[in-house]
């Protein structure tokens, strides 16, 4: 099998996962009515998933080395469909956000497993396409759902709406238990490492640079998670639309995050040499425009609510797939799963803070201008601290020498 079928496998396996997790997004405006949630608690349903994925994320990147990426891309989605079901037979509040969590778990591995088959599969001059391509499988997962689930759900009710949502998961699993094999040949240049150990973690960890793009990853999914919780709500109570209209702003959201990915991984392999920070720094300082001009609510002339959506949707989602190759390629071939894994520690952490923040402060000032704000703030602050440290990445394949951080290799580093 060629590279290009396998990232279409990684890619589909990726976008039916989220599209199961990310569920409860779309469906935040039948949610808060059919159980009674206040626009705080609404904010709940993504950090459930969210926190078992933090929970799981750093054993799933080892998982990921020690096991392969079949085993637990496969694993995973079982986890993830079996969890989105259970929350949509869920009769209260904690009993579905107990699935969701359950959920997150298998969430931990598309992550690890998928950016490992890249790796695998893909050689540096072409990872970031992949890794863009690769990760567009959210955003086309969560437009799938932002365009379906809504009418679903108005049609037979949302606990319908939210298991079929699990079932595509279990399709998944099978899909990649059948289908995905490893490369015969490695793409990645020298001779097999000895397998990673979770010890060797702190050589990482103590390099400054290396925590500053952990740190961004935390930042940038505040403002992600904050997007994906509440611009359905947001346009329906600004706007006066239906619960089906906000989704469908949702799914434009979704739409730019897909040609954001697509368009920045084509973009840092071909005009920034195959470095991933300039794009994600010029990310942030969009998504930054577009959260202040979504703080202006009905300030805001009508017509310009689409293309802002769309505008919002790049800067919240277009950043993944190069912040993810930035730290598989930070790694190296030994210790790519094991680094993304403490990455989407990060990541997933911010999205932990970022809903139930946003709420909190639609709650206490109640109005969405001050939450879009501090978004925009949040966003801005990444692009003046992410470019500061010094190369982290060089491009003959192997890791900077985590012993000392220094760049000793022959060929210099490049991020």
């Amino acid at each position: 099998m060629s590279r290009w079928p396998i990232l279409a496998l990684v890619t589909v396996a990726h976008g039916l996962g989220a599209l199961s997790v990310l569920a409860v997004a779309p469906l935040a405006p039948f949610l808060l009515d059919a159980l009674q949630l206040s626009r705080a608690q609404v904010g709940w349903f993504l950090p459930a998933v969210y926190l078992g994925g933090v929970l799981m994320s750093l054993p799933a990147g080892w998982l990921t080395d020690r096991l392969g990426v079949r085993a637990t891309l496969g694993l995973g989605q079982l986890v993830i469909g079996l969890g989105v079901i259970l929350a949509a037979l869920g009769s209260t509040l904690p009993a579905c956000l107990a699935a969701l969590v359950f959920a997150g778990f298998g969430f931990s591995v598309l992550n690890p497993s998928t950016g490992k088959a890249v790796l695998e599969w893909f050689p540096a001059r072409r990872r970031g396409v992949a890794m863009g391509i690769k990760q567009t499988g959210l955003t086309l997962g969560g437009l799938a759902g932002a365009l379906s689930l809504p009418p679903l759900a108005l049609a037979f009710g949302w606990r319908y709406a939210l298991g079929a949502a699990g079932a595509f998961s279990l399709v998944a699993a099978v899909i990649v238990a059948l289908v995905y094999r490893s490369p015969t040949v490695t793409m990645v240049a020298g001779p097999a490492a000895p397998r990673p150990r979770l010890g060797e973690l702190g050589v990482f960890l103590r390099r400054p640079g290396v925590l500053v793009v952990f740190a961004s990853g935390f930042a940038l999914s505040i403002a992600q998670s904050s997007v994906l919780a509440y611009l359905a709500l947001y346009t329906r109570e600004t706007y006066a639309v239906s619960a089906v209209a906000a989704g469908q702003f949702l799914a434009l959201a979704q739409v730019g995050g897909t040609a954001s990915r697509l368009a920045w991984g084509a973009i840092s392999d071909r005009l920034f040499g195959g470095r991933r920070r300039p794009g994600v720094v010029i990310n942030a300082l969009l998504a930054s425009g577009a959260y202040a001009g979504l703080a202006l609510g009905t300030w805001l002339p009508t017509p310009l609510v689409i293309p802002l959506a769309v505008l919002a949707g790049a800067g919240a989602f277009g950043w993944v797939g190069l912040y993810f190759a930035l730290v598989a390629e930070i790694g190296g071939a030994r210790y790519a799963g094991l680094l993304t894994g403490v990455a989407v520690a990060f990541a997933w952490s911010g999205v932990l803070v970022g809903p139930p923040g946003f709420g909190l402060l639609l709650e206490t000032t109640g109005a969405y201008t001050v939450p879009w704000l501090v978004l925009a703030a949040i966003s801005l602050a990444v692009a003046a601290t992410l470019p500061r440290p010094r190369p982290l990445v060089q491009r003959d394949e192997r890791p900077m020498a985590p012993d000392t951080g220094s760049a000793t290799p022959l060929t210099r580093a490049a991020e």
